[in-house]
């Protein structure tokens, strides 16, 4: 008798996610791209040492992936075997929520996969020593998992970055959602007293357009109006790809395809584009902080990932009513 495996089951896409990354992790260093092509990479790996002692409880939020590459000795390897694996494990819970909550074509499911399931963006940073694989594991555990077992990814979340707080603005439609967040965010304010600072002056009025290829506008001269016009055109441009348009870099091509897949997918299944508005706000803020488009891109990965989850649930509830 003939069993048929279910392109959704999830350790069928664990494997094939493992297998990706280590296609993408081989093609990358055949092109020279080296575990340092991010700065921040560097700085982990240079200025993690003793951060497991060093760090008190008070400063774990926002810097445990310090205290991850100080228990791991620093090793390149290593952390990135972890991320791939992060990466995978997360794959298999996106899996696991599609096979559950959608009734897609079969075109339009390898669609909603190669945009969220394998977007070459996140393959590009899970084999790096960065911690966005592991915001994003913790952003789609906390938007899947059993609400007991939820906050604990929530918390994780916020070890790893403060801005969870700003990626929890995307689910502020729910009730108890907000009742939660308000100690949250007062707690951080109070440890970390250059957060809210960091907001109102847009980073101090660093430029953060690091990479010679970055072209898009930052509007950087007008100071904080450049930063408002940032928070308002931004989201729109990662959102539909146009970007590219601005900045055509080969370097940008993966990440524009990936927000053009998001668009046609969302338009071919729900006939209008993806432009949640509380996914928008959020990325919004994020424009409003950094003044660098690929700064901006990264951080607000987390968000397109969980967007198709976000309006998959959204017209479930819709149809429900």
């Amino acid at each position: 008798m003939k069993t048929k495996i279910s392109f959704y089951n999830p350790f069928l896409i664990f494997l094939l996610s493992i297998l990706t990354c280590l296609f993408v992790l081989s093609i990358e260093r055949l092109a020279g791209i080296g575990w340092d092509f991010h700065p921040d990479a560097v700085t982990y790996i240079t200025r993690s040492n003793g951060a497991l002692t060093s760090f008190g409880f008070q400063n774990y939020l926002g810097n445990f992936f310090y205290v991850l590459v100080d228990m791991m000795n620093s090793e390149v390897w290593l952390l990135i075997t972890f991320n791939i694996f992060v990466y995978s494990i997360t794959n298999a819970a996106l899996a696991n929520f599609f096979k559950k909550n959608t009734g897609l074509h079969k075109k339009q499911i390898w669609i909603l996969f190669l945009l969220v399931i394998f977007n070459p963006y996140r393959i590009h940073l899970s084999v790096h020593v960065l911690k966005d694989t592991l915001i994003i594991f913790g952003m789609v555990y906390f938007f899947t998992s059993n609400k007991i077992y939820s906050w604990i990814f929530l918390l994780f979340s916020f070890s790893v970055t403060q801005r969870s707080v700003i990626y929890l603005a995307a689910l502020l439609n729910k009730k108890n959602l907000i009742i939660i967040m308000i100690p949250i965010v007062f707690f951080i304010l109070m440890q970390q007293e250059g957060f809210l600072s960091s907001i109102l002056s847009t980073r101090g009025q660093v430029d953060m357009t690091f990479r010679n290829f970055d072209k898009v506008p930052n509007f950087f001269e007008l100071g904080v109006l450049g930063a408002i016009i940032r928070a308002i055109v931004w989201p729109f441009l990662y959102l539909t790809g146009i970007f590219f348009l601005l900045s055509p870099a080969i370097l940008y091509l993966p990440i524009a395809i990936g927000s053009f897949s998001l668009q046609f997918w969302h338009f071919m299944q729900y006939g209008k584009p993806a432009l949640l508005f509380q996914v928008y706000l959020a990325m919004g803020i994020l424009a409003f902080m950094v003044s660098g488009f690929t700064s901006f891109i990264r951080y607000s990965l987390p968000l397109l990932t969980i967007l198709p989850l976000l309006v998959i649930k959204k017209n479930m509830i819709y149809r429900e009513k």
